[in-house]
Formats: C-alpha cells, sequence, structure tokens
C-alpha cells in the first residue's frame, strides 16, 4: 500500500480509536483515573523522549567525527520525533504507539529495517554498468 495513503488512513482513524479507548476506559475506572493515567504517560514520554534523544544525539555526534554516516542514528531521532508527536496527542492509543517507539531495541530494529528498505529502494534504479557515459548534443554559443 501507497505510503501516503496509509498515513491517511491512520490520520483518519487515530481520532475514532482515541475517544472509543477513552469513553470505554473513564466508564471502567472512572474520570479522575483516567486522567491521571493519561497524565503519567505523557510525562513518562517526555523523560523517556528527553532522555533517548539526549543519548542518539550524542551518538550522531560520535558517528560524524569518526567519519561514519549516522544514517540509522538519524532515523531513530526521526523516529523520536514522531514519538513525541504521538506522546502530545491526548489518548491512550497515540500514548502507546509513543511509548512502543521510545522502547531503544525496538526503535533500533525499526530504522535497521527502514535504513534497509531505503538502500535497497535506491539502488534498484541505478544501473549495473556505472562506467562513463557520453551524452550525445550540440552546443552553441551566443553572446
Amino acid at each position: 500500500m501507497n505510503p501516503l495513503k496509509l498515513a491517511l488512513v491512520a490520520a483518519l482513524l487515530l481520532p475514532v480509536a482515541e475517544i472509543y479507548v477513552l469513553i470505554h476506559l473513564g466508564g471502567l475506572l472512572g474520570f479522575l483515573p483516567t486522567v491521571a493515567l493519561l497524565s503519567i504517560a505523557a510525562l513518562t514520554g517526555s523523560y523517556l523522549l528527553q532522555t533517548q534523544g539526549l543519548r542518539t544525539w550524542s551518538r550522531i555526534q560520535q558517528s560524524l567525527a569518526a567519519g561514519r554516516a549516522p544514517a540509522q542514528d538519524l532515523i531513530e531521532g526521526g523516529l523520536m520525533l514522531g514519538a513525541g508527536i504521538l506522546l502530545l496527542i491526548p489518548g491512550f492509543v497515540s500514548d502507546g504507539l509513543g511509548l512502543f517507539l521510545l522502547i531503544p531495541a525496538l526503535r533500533q530494529r525499526l530504522a535497521v529495517y527502514i535504513v534497509g528498505r531505503l538502500i535497497a529502494g535506491a539502488g534498484a534504479g541505478t544501473p549495473q554498468d556505472s562506467g562513463p557515459q557520453t551524452l550525445e548534443g550540440q552546443f552553441r554559443r551566443e553572446d
């Protein structure tokens, strides 16, 4: 499925899922416990985002200092940015997805998968013979 279509479907279904879960949990737990759980999830997520973000930033700097391309670390940084955005959205579904992206082992596996897909996608359109090529054309100088 096209990633843009998938993002559109997710953007349309996420508010419906959030409202559904909030209504059911609010009915089971009550208003104040539900609000307390949302607050605890947001505070925990923001703390994890801060600590993991600083750790990823230092790994990016170390990779650049060593002369390596920090592709995986940059992808992880983008995933953490997405996790932060999900944690800002009030609701248990988005908080769960955001906290899922903040788990280092899961985030690293997802980043490795994304980097592999990007490399495979970049290599698919390149010709096998990468030798010098001559382009035919005409040149005319006008002063």
